[in-house]
């Protein structure tokens, strides 16, 4: 333990400097595949044989990536604390690097019973690969804590969070250069040399010593077997048929034997110091919170941008290239203002977020590129909140349970994530089902078709800003839940 304690101080500058890059260079990677698929959904379609009858079915290659990063993070967060940063880090690459081959063959695989379809493989390989990318992020961030001194983690901490949004933002536009030059595989299988460049790196950092926490499982492998059933219904949620029934009683079933083991035996999930802190609760629902919101805006622009505005992919990329940009200088900002406060940070940040989506909802009637300016307030906002809450989330954490605390920040946001993008779907496909039930689909008529088109046009955008006031709605109770956490915060750091 003694020796993590004074690595920071030990290290020389020069070192500092190359070990962070490696690990913006690991959490850019494994951020980039979070959006690189946007633009290669298309492609993927006609190669995997998706029938029309699965195109519901396709906001599961990006569900599935989300759930897979957020099952992973509280066990990488334990593996960190027990087995150190860079071995935990070496292993979540390889496992990266492995779903990236398996995703990229999914074309040469056949079907079977198992798995009917080819989308299916799919879903289960980004699975896979989310597995291993989820845990960069938290272990970096552990990594951070380790490597520099206290009062400099903020700045630390600033970089995860920029690369992080760097690789989002670069994810589209990746594709699209993919397509134009290669086919899709290819944006899946340059995953693997640029995994293995990053271990060979890593494998000149210093080890850090190895902890004797326990690690146990149980409650980690219920919890997320409930949350992705509670995904599974909420996302699929049309109707109350005789599946859904099932995955009910299971859904009770695991949930009353999770409260019977934690009442006879307690839990292994989160470290009892944790749970009775005030701060880092208040910190996990307000990156829930904001996880709701961000995912609905990062899922809004590109359909709204292909679907009602017919832009080009290279154009999609750029609309959410200006808004990750934001959030990146957002970021930088948010780093200088939490040298003198995180409260003032995350205050202003929840108020430019809400802003942002209000001013959002009432302007998705403009082409999606060019509303910039919204984009820019979305964007900043966001981007405050990434230094300070994790500063928030730290305070007065022992270095022990550093990992597994990272682990649970980044976790709360992937939730919020997963369920904002659950609720979307399905409120979404329900509402627009309504507004255009009764439309005729086709006519022979050019001009009645054409107003057709822009009825259901009109439907798909009543849909859209509706499901945008849903994200101002979230970023309303994220401020609430902003200025608890804040008071808190302040008052715990006076005494």
């Amino acid at each position: 333990m003694e020796r993590n304690h004074i690595m920071g101080k030990t290290l020389n500058i020069k070192n500092r400097i190359f070990y962070i890059f490696i690990l913006c260079f690991a959490v850019f990677i494994a951020a980039d595949d979070q959006t690189v698929i946007v633009t290669l959904l298309p492609s993927m379609v006609v190669d995997l044989g998706i029938s029309v009858g699965e195109l519901n079915k396709i906001s599961w290659t990006i569900t599935s990536y989300l759930l897979g990063f957020t099952i992973v993070m509280p066990i990488a967060g334990k593996l960190c604390d027990k087995y150190g940063c860079r071995n935990t880090l070496i292993t979540s690459l390889l496992f990266f690097s492995l779903g990236s081959l398996l995703v990229g063959i999914t074309t040469n695989i056949p079907n079977n019973i198992l798995f009917p379809s080819k989308l299916n493989w799919l879903i289960f390989f980004r699975f896979i690969q989310a597995m291993g990318g989820g845990a960069v992020i938290p272990i970096s961030i552990a990594s951070i804590s380790i490597i520099l001194e206290k009062k400099y983690w903020i700045y630390g901490f600033g970089l995860i969070g920029a690369s992080a949004e760097a690789g989002g933002v670069v994810g589209p536009l990746w594709g699209s250069l993919i397509l134009k030059i290669w086919d899709w595989p290819a944006a899946f299988y340059i995953n693997l040399p640029l995994s293995f460049f990053v271990i060979a790196l890593i494998f000149t950092m210093p080890k850090t010593s190895i902890s004797i926490v326990r690690i146990k499982l149980i409650d980690t492998l219920i919890i997320s077997m409930i949350l992705i059933l509670l995904t599974v219904l909420i996302s699929e949620f049309n109707n109350l048929g005789f599946f859904k029934i099932i995955l009910i009683s299971i859904l009770l079933i695991l949930t009353l034997v999770e409260i019977i083991k934690v009442k006879l035996y307690g839990q292994d999930l989160i470290p009892n110091e944790l749970i009775y802190s005030k701060t880092f609760l208040l910190t996990s629902i307000t990156h829930f919170l904001l996880g709701c919101s961000l995912i609905i805006v990062m899922v809004v622009i590109p359909l709204s941008g292909s679907t009602l505005y017919q832009l080009e992919n290279i154009e999609v990329g750029l609309s959410l290239l200006k808004l990750t940009a934001f959030i990146g200088i957002g970021s930088i900002i948010g780093t200088i203002i939490s040298k003198f406060s995180s409260s003032i940070a995350m205050i202003t940040g929840s108020i430019l977020v809400t802003a942002g989506t209000f001013l959002y909802s009432k302007n998705l009637d403009i082409p999606t590129n060019e509303i910039n300016y919204i984009f820019f307030v979305l964007g900043i906002g966001f981007g405050l909140f990434i230094v300070p809450i994790h500063n928030a989330g730290f305070h007065n954490v022992k270095e022990n349970i550093r990992g597994i605390t990272s682990s649970m920040i980044s976790l709360s946001r992937m939730i919020g994530m997963i369920f904002g993008l659950s609720l979307m779907t399905t409120i979404g496909t329900a509402r627009f089902s309504e507004l255009v039930t009764g439309i005729q689909i086709f006519s022979i008529d050019p001009i009645v078709q054409n107003g057709i088109n822009n009825e259901i046009n009109n439907a798909g955008l009543e849909v859209f800003i509706e499901i945008m006031q849903g994200a101002f709605i979230f970023s309303l109770v994220t401020f609430i839940a902003v200025l608890l956490l804040s008071y808190v915060y302040e008052l715990k750091k006076s005494k």
